[in-house]
Formats: structure tokens, sequence, C-alpha cells
């Protein structure tokens, strides 16, 4: 209990009593009244509810409250409130339909809002009251639903639901009756509009139907049923309006939908829905109608029907006089107009088809033969055949020579009578006996033979076929005036005929003349011999000499400037006029755009209207000769190759041998400056170092040997030409000695260049060398670096080699140059201006090669007592990055003392394998001697002690050294391997991926100790 008195419910756990919207819709299905269903309601939540009695009341147009459901409310309390005014102040009912909101009374004896019923209420024992608008759809009020307690008390939230469900579902069962009632008055309504309606369409003189939104059939008038009666039993209440199209499209009621009925219904339902405008319709039975149709407000069509048959006969009739006209006048406009006069009987037979709605025809000439006789020969046959919507004619070319298979007894019957022939049953008709054309895939239903006349003479017949409606007299007279052009036509066409008889053979000689010189693939042109001036040129010279047509003719060709010597042109003329023809005259011709071409001139004089002209013949051999050119350079290059190959075969065989020679030589004398003062004299020992330098000279000589010779990819990597100089100043400047001085000229922006840094290097030193020698009593050596850029022409024809950007390392002495002879022998092998003792030969053929190999070329410019510049090129990327590479190379000569491990040597050559042996025990080692692979592995294999080494030469006939070495690593996992070869570059190259100890031939001593000590000292540590 609150304040005042005044009760609150406590909220209940559950809200079973609230309504469910399944008990209206149970009383609307079962058609109950409204005062049922809203009473049903009431007693529903009063019985799923305490202490509460409910109340309906219904607002009529006069804004009344009306009793609607109150069955436990007194009798005397619902009459009396019945009818109340609805007002701000008028309870809570009538406040709530006033305010259109919800009012709650908790104690009707103090709230204002009672006033004036507050007696009443009390009297019935009616303390609170909670009342709440019922609202339509669309938001306007349709009553009020209250619930009255016997005791003053506030709602709780569960009476809010209540309220709130209650008012929902009453708002649904009132505007479901309002609805019903309004429905009911309709319908009485539309009944009576209906079948006024129905009695003013069906006196209508046109056809109409209505379509609803569904497109169902709603009704339509005795005169549709009429224009479609075939299918009048389809046109009844609820049809769709596809059915019925469909059925009569199938039936043939429309004759446009005839053979293509689904086409012609989904167009028919495009234009049903969309319609736009009037259109016609044929009828199967041949009437016509007018069509027009219009969407109604509810989405539906109506349509109505009218009959336009006679109207669209006259039409015909009158578009078929206009036809008419207009194809006599094209007729004549094509026969003028077109320059193919055969086309006549096309276009003669094409309008008759066209005007008279035929299927095909034919139509001939009347000839006259040799012996008088006439015959007829067919000029042209054409049918009609069905594209899309419309139709249009082809002709029939398969045979247009042959007398075609129109029977004698037609022809003759019109060569007598003159008249047409007309068949409206040609299988029985004796005059068409054997007439079956075989361009008809219908056969022969119907046929019109007509004659053409001119001035009173049979010149053709044409035969026109297969008309829907047949043919008769009245078709004929209509067509008279077109068989009369016909005639005029074929009479010119006769006449043209000669006429083009008599200019044939001057156009085919003209045409003769005219392809022989035009489409000829040699430059030709025609001048006046008298003028000089050009008539005519062919397309072969204007292509061959850049020049339009309008540049050339007229002139001269000295005013074009043809000639590069006009007096060759001026003697080509002079022989013409004494011997009428001059043959392959060498000439230079220049181009529009001045190059020069080199060409063949051959003129002949002809007369032409007795006007003397010169036919002038151009054959350009400028490719031939190019060609020419570059074979013959290619044979030089070639032969070139080939020697250098074979030299380099040579070198590499010499060079091989003399590396034995040499290790016999070097080793040896090394051997002997190891003795001591007490064994060997100090005076030879002068002598003794001065056969180790020859032998190191030769040993140089012998690297160049083997690198000439040898083919080999070099080790390619971005390199900084001017890093590269700048490092190698200092060396450079003592390898030229105090009186030459050394500039460099290096331009910073010189690219990297893609080559092998040691050949680079190689051939530097190499060119250095020259020029120190070329300056014999000083000088200035200039070294300097540029990029350039060679065009495809530039480097094809001077160097021979690939266009693009190249680095130039440039190297000019100021010495005492060379002559022309020779520079042209300067790269050749062996070739040397320099005296015996000093130079080779194979110097600067080893730059060439190795220029060569890293994409480059290499060029020479000298004179006489005036210096020499060699310019290397090498090809070269923007944006690569160049990593400076430092290397370090052990340089030791110390001579390393050895221990007392066994030594296998092998070598098939005895003076070699003697001195190695020596000097491997001078050494302190123990050393056991193989002459050859097979010894060795017999000696392996029968020695008792421990082998640790084996030291043998790689080339060795019967087995190489890496053959014996895994023979003999398979006696004996433990022993290691040196190889001693004269082209140790090549061994590392074949055994690519694997680990090798080589030394390279010949051998100093200091080297070979060093690497046996290192090898012996390895396995020693693996051991430990």
């Amino acid at each position: 209990m609150g304040q005042n008195g005044i009760e609150f419910f406590a909220q209940q756990q559950t809200f079973q009593a609230l309504p469910d919207i399944k008990i209206i819709l149970e009383l609307i299905s079962k058609g109950g009244s409204l005062r049922e269903t809203l009473t049903t309601l009431v007693e529903y939540i009063e019985a799923n509810s305490e202490d509460l009695v409910c109340s309906i009341l219904l607002l009529d147009d006069e804004n009344r409250l009306r009793h609607g459901a109150a069955p436990n409310l007194p009798e005397d309390y619902i009459r009396s409130i019945d009818g109340t005014k609805i007002g701000p102040n008028e309870g809570s009912c009538g406040a709530a339909a006033s305010r259109n909101q919800q009012i709650i009374v908790t104690d009707i004896a103090t709230d204002p809002l009672w006033k004036n019923y507050k007696k009443l209420a009390l009297k019935h024992d009616l303390r609170a009251c909670w009342s709440a608008p019922i609202r339509s759809s669309t938001g306007s009020v349709l009553g009020t639903f209250a619930i009255y307690y016997h005791k003053p008390c506030q709602p709780s939230e569960f009476h809010k639901q209540l309220i709130e469900q209650a008012v929902y579902l009453a708002a649904i069962a009132i505007e479901h009756s309002r609805f019903e009632e309004n429905l009911h008055k309709s319908e009485q309504e539309s009944r009576q509009l209906r079948v006024q309606l129905t009695e003013a369409i069906e006196s209508l003189t046109e056809g109409f139907a209505l379509y609803d939104a569904e497109d169902r059939l709603v009704m339509c008038n005795s005169k549709y049923r009429e224009f479609y009666n075939e299918s009048a039993d389809l046109l009844y209440p609820g049809q769709r309006f596809e059915d019925h199209i469909r059925i009569s499209a199938y039936r043939g009621q429309v004759a446009e939908a005839v053979g293509r009925e689904e086409e012609w219904i989904q167009e028919r339902l495009s234009q049903h829905k969309n319609p736009e405008g009037s259109y016609r319709q044929k009828l199967g039975n041949g009437h016509w109608l007018l069509i027009s149709e219009q969407k109604t407000a509810e989405g539906g069509v109506a349509g109505v029907r009218t009959e336009i048959t006679q109207q669209v006969l006259y039409e015909q009739e009158l578009r078929a006089s206009l036809n008419l006209i207009e194809s006599i006048r094209s007729l004549l406009s094509h026969y003028i107009a077109d320059s193919n006069p055969d086309k006549v009987f096309e276009d003669l037979l094409q309008t008759l088809l066209s005007i008279s709605d035929s299927e095909f025809g034919f139509i001939g000439e009347v000839l006259q033969t040799e012996a008088g006789s006439a015959r007829l020969k067919t000029r042209a046959m054409m049918k009609t055949i069905q594209k899309d919507e419309s139709q249009q004619l082809q002709s029939d070319q398969s045979s247009p020579e042959q007398e075609y298979c129109i029977p004698e007894t037609l022809f003759e019957h019109i060569l007598a009578t003159g008249e047409a022939v007309i068949s409206n049953q040609p299988a029985e008709d004796p005059r068409l006996s054997g007439f079956s054309p075989r361009y008809s895939d219908s056969g022969l239903n119907s046929f019109l033979g007509l004659p053409i006349y001119s001035q009173g003479e049979l010149i053709g017949v044409a035969g026109i076929a297969n008309r829907s409606s047949g043919y008769d007299e009245k078709q004929v007279a209509f067509l008279k005036p077109l068989l009369v052009t016909g005639g005029t036509l074929l009479s010119a066409y006769r006449n043209e005929i000669i006429r083009k008889k008599n200019e044939s053979a001057l156009r085919i000689s003209e045409e003769r003349f005219s392809k022989v010189f035009h489409l000829n693939p040699m430059g030709k042109v025609i001048l006046n011999l008298n003028t000089a001036k050009l008539i005519d040129v062919n397309e072969a010279f204007l292509k061959s000499t850049q020049y339009a047509r309008a540049e050339v003719v007229g002139k001269t060709l000295n005013e074009i400037n043809l000639y590069v010597n006009p007096e060759y042109w001026d003697e080509i003329v002079r022989i013409v006029r004494q011997q009428g023809m001059v043959y392959d005259q060498e000439s230079t011709l220049r181009i529009k755009n001045g190059e020069k071409r080199s060409c063949q001139c051959s003129a002949f004089l002809i007369e032409i209207a007795e006007e003397p002209l010169l036919l002038v013949m151009f054959k350009d051999v400028t490719e031939q000769r190019q060609a020419k050119e570059l074979n013959r350079q290619l044979q030089i290059q070639l032969q070139h190759s080939q020697k250098m190959k074979a030299i380099g075969q040579l070198a590499t065989g010499v060079a091989h041998e003399f590396n034995n020679i040499l290790v016999g030589i070097n080793l040896n004398a090394e051997l002997l400056l190891l003795a001591s003062e007490d064994r060997f004299s100090e005076e030879f020992r002068g002598p003794l170092n001065d056969i180790v330098k020859s032998g190191e000279r030769a040993a140089e000589l012998v690297k160049q040997m083997l690198a000439f010779g040898r083919k080999r990819e070099p080790n390619t990597s971005w390199i900084d030409l001017n890093a590269m100089l700048s490092a190698k100043k200092n060396i450079l400047q003592r390898i030229l000695g105090k009186t030459i001085t050394l500039k460099l000229d290096l331009d910073p922006d010189t690219v990297p260049a893609w080559a092998d840094e040691a050949e680079v290097e190689q051939a530097l030193m190499n060119l250095v060398v020259n020029a120190r020698d070329a300056m014999a009593t000083g000088g200035t050596l200039t070294i300097s670096t540029q990029n350039v850029v060679f065009s495809e022409d530039h480097v094809s024809n001077e160097y021979g080699t690939l266009p693009g950007s190249y680095s130039r390392l440039s190297v000019k002495d100021t010495g005492c140059g060379m002559s022309p002879e020779t520079v042209e022998q300067i790269f050749e092998p062996f070739f040397t201006t320099k005296p015996a003792d000093m130079g080779t030969g194979l110097g600067l053929s080893t730059v060439f090669r190795d220029i060569s190999n890293n994409g480059g070329f290499i060029s020479v410019e000298s004179q006489l007592g005036e210096g020499t510049e060699f310019r290397i090129y090498l090809p070269q990327d923007q944006g690569n990055v160049v990593t400076e590479k430092n290397g370090e190379t052990a340089s030791s000569q110390n001579l390393t003392v050895g221990g007392t491990e066994t030594i296998l040597v092998c070598d098939d050559e005895e003076m070699v394998l003697s001195v190695v042996a020596s000097l491997l025990e001078a050494l302190g080692y123990s050393v056991v001697k193989a002459c050859g692979p097979r010894e060795a592995i017999r000696i392996a294999t029968s020695h008792l002690g421990t082998i640790s080494l084996l030291l043998t030469d790689f080339n060795m006939p019967e087995m190489n050294g890496q053959q014996l070495a895994q023979q003999i690593v398979q006696l004996d996992p433990q022993i290691k391997v040196i190889y001693l070869s004269g082209m140790a570059e090549d061994i590392l190259e074949s055994t690519e991926g694997k680990h090798l100890e080589v030394v390279q031939k010949p051998v100093k001593l200091g080297i070979l100790s060093q690497k046996i000590r290192t090898v012996l000292d390895s396995c020693d540590s693996v051991k430990k």
C-alpha cells in the first residue's frame, strides 16, 4: 500500500495472462461479429487476471464513445456512459481518446478527470480506471480499452504490457470489421457499375477486352469474340493472355505468326505489356485489325480491336501502283548508272518478282540462230528467300549461260500467239509439260509467262511463279507498263553490247600494257623524248625513289636530280637516239632523302600516235652489291678465324712440350744453386742465375702461348676502369721508367664495363710495354677513359660487333709510330717489329683475343713519327654497382724444408721425373719415382711403407693424372695428391666443383716446396 491509500501491484512472475493474437485471428476466421470478438477478448483477459474489469468503447464519426464490449460492468453504468463525447477532461476513456494517449487514474474519487462521472463510478464501486486509445494502422483513434479496479491502485509493468497487448488485438479486430463493412459496400457498388459497363462495352462496334494486372481476362465483348472466332472458346474470364495468343498462333489465326509462332508470341507479349500507340494485325482469314492497347490504373491492359480490312486493301492497291511507278523509274535509273549492262536482266526480273509477290522466276532473251530460227537463252534466274522479318532476292548463278529448262511448248506458244500464259494448275497444263524448276523447294503451284516486246519485235520472255493468290488477267494488265519498259531496256542492252564489243579490243590492249607497266617490280618511267618530261611512272619507281607521283610527273629527271652524274643520263639518251635502245647501264641515282643507290638502267624508244616516247627501266642493285661486299668481308673474317684457331692449337701443343723442357732447365739450375759453396764454386752461380732468368722469360712466353691457344669463357664481372687504372698507376709508371711521363685522363662519368678484369689488366700491361718500347728516348703515355655509343650501321660497317654503349680505354704514346702495312698485321700471332731477343709476337694477338672474348673490340691508329693510339671498347651497362675486389697473392719464394715423408713422383718425361725427384730428396723427402701411370700403380700396390703424397703430371699417355690419382686413392684413401700441368686453369675448369691441388708448369722450387709442405701439414692436422 502506497501513499494516499493507493496500492501498487507487484510484478507477476509470468505473463500467461497476456492475450495471444491467435485469439483474434481464430475469431475473425470463424466470421464472428465485432462485438463477439471484443467480448471474447475482454473475457479472456479478465479470466486470466485478478480483480479487474475491462471495457472497450468504440469511437463513432461524431467523436462519441459507443459501447463495444464490457461483459462484467453493470448495465446501468454501460448505458450511462454510452455516447459520451470525448474531451481532454471527460474521464479516463474520453481523455484517452481525445488526447490520443494512455490515461492512468489511480483514484476516481480524487482525480479531476472524473469530476462529471465520479458519482456514477463510485455508485458501482469503481475506484480506479486505466484507459488507453485503440489506434488504427495509420495512427487514428478507433476507440479505447479500459481496466477498472474496485480499489485505488497503480498499474504494474505487467498491467502496462497487458493494456498494450489488449489495445493491439482490439485494433486488429476493429480494423478487420470495418474493412469487411467497406468491402461489402464496395462490392455492391462495383457490381452495379460492372453491369452498366458491360452493357456499354457490348454495344460497341469495336472489339474490346480487359485484362487485369496478372494478365488474366476480366471481360471481352461479342465483337472481340467475333474477330477471334477460331479461338473464342478460350475467351472466358480468368484466361491468361499468353495462353490465348499461343493457341491462336498455333491454330493459324494470325497470319504473321505462321511458321514463327514462338518468336511472334514473345513479340506480342512485349507489345501487350508495354503498349505504345496502335499497330496492325493480319488474321489468317485475310481480315485486318487495328489494335490499340493501354495500361489501366490497376496495372492491367485495356485493348480495342477495329476492323480496317477495306482500308488496307485500298492502301495495298495504291501502294502497288506507286511501287510499280517507282520500280520503273528505279529500273531506268539503274540501267543508266550501272556500268554492267548484263545486269539489266537481273534488275528487270527482280522488279517483276517484287511487284507480283512471286516466289521465283526467270527471264530469257530471244536470239536468232544461224539458220534464222528463234531460240530462248536464259539470262537471269532468281528466287525469294525469307531472312529475318524481310524477304530478299537471291540470284541463281549456277549455270548463267545454259539454255535453261524452259519447255519448248511454252516458248512456242508465246512465239506463236504473242500472248501471256496464265496457269494456276501447272501440273495439268500441257503448255508447261516437263517444267520442274530446281530452284523451288515447294514445287510449281502457279505460273505466269510474259512476252517482252520492243517496237513490235519479241525480244524476251519472262516467267514468274508461285504467287500465293495465283495469277489472272488483272495481274497481266497491271504488269504491262513494266513489260514495255523492259522491252525498251532490252533493246538498249543489245545496242550497248555492240558498242562494247567495238571498244573491247582497245581496252584489252590498254589494260595489258598498263598491268605490265604498273605492276612490274622493276621501276619504270615513260617520258617524252623531245621535252624529256615524265609522262607516267609505276609504283615500283615511286617506292624505290620515295617520291610521290605528283612530285615527278611533268618534270625531267634532271629537275628532280635523279642522276648523281647527269652526264650518264645524257649518254643514255644519246645512245637511244642512235640505236633505239640501251641495256644495263651502270648508274648511281640519288633518291628523295639524298641516299645514293646503285642501279642498272635500260631504255627503249617507242612511238605512240607518232609521238616519240622513252620507256626507261631501273633495276636497283644496291643490296646485291652490299651483300656481295659483306660476303667478301665474311670470307676474310672466316679465313682469319680459321688461321687464328690453327695457330692457337699449334701454340698450345708447342707450349706443352716446351713446358717439360723448361722444367728440366729451371729446376736443375735451382738445384745447383742450392748446393753449398764447398761443393759448387761461386764463379758458376752467376751463369746459373742467368739460366734461371732466361728460364723465367721462357716460362712467360709459354704462358702467353697457352693463353693464346686456350678457349675458355672469361671470368666476367662489372669493373670500374677508372678505379682499376688509379690502383695500377704506380705499377705502370715503374714499367715505363723515369724517361716516360704517365698521364691519366679519366672521365668521371665512365660507366662500369662488363669484362674479365684479369684479361683487361693483361691487355693493358701488353699495350704499356709496347708503348715503352716505342718511346726509347722518352715521351708521354696518355691513358684515358670515356663513354661511347655506336649505332647499328657504325659497328656493322667498321667493327662487325653489336651496337650499344661501350666504355673506351685509350692508350696513346708519342713514340715512333707504325706504317699502314704494319698496322694491318699488328694483331697477327708471332708478328713483331721488335728484335728477336725482345719480342715474341704474341702480345697484341693475345690482347685482341682477350678483348674479343669479353664482347668488345680494339682499334689502332698510328702514323710513322707521330705515335700510336690503341682504343679498347668494352660493353657497359649503366646502373650496375661494381664491388671493388682486393686480392692477395702469396709470393714468398723462401724455401721450405721438408721432413721424412715418402712422396711418389710420376711423370712420363724422364728428365722432368729425375729433376723433380732430386729436388725433393734435397729437401729431405723420401722419393719413389714412377715413369708413367702404369708403373706408379704397380709401385703403389707393392710398396711396403706409407706413401704420403702423389705428385703427378696431369697430361700423360694411357691415362691422365686424375685417373691415376683415383686408382691410387682407392688403394690408400689417406694419400694426398698434387698435379703438375702446363694448363692448370684448364684442369680446374674440367674438374669444377672438386677441390684439387694444381701447380703450374714450369714451377719454381719455392712455390713447389711450399705447396708440398702445405698439403702434408694439412694431412697431419686432420690426423691429430
